[in-house]
């Protein structure tokens, strides 16, 4: 019996906003930064690249996705 992993909700990186809280599901957006690990093909879990972003915020990722997501976290805080 394989567990499941755990899931990583929307949560925006930026700002405290959660599904649920005063967002819904469908307005947060999950970019993908450049990867720094590599998988198995039977991996699952949430990769250390994808990042939660609120809609009012993904606009700040925008030119940064070939940066590692903690390169491109340390310029948008």
């Amino acid at each position: 019996m394989r567990r499941t992993p755990p899931v990583m909700p929307p949560m925006c990186v930026v700002c405290p906003r959660r599904p649920h809280d005063d967002k819904t599901f469908s307005e947060f957006t999950l970019v993908y930064f450049r990867a720094t690990r590599t998988y198995d093909d039977d991996w699952v879990g949430h990769p250390e690249s994808a990042v939660w972003f609120c809609n009012d915020h993904v606009h700040l990722a925008e030119g940064l996705t070939d940066l590692t997501a903690p390169e491109a976290l340390e310029r948008i805080r």
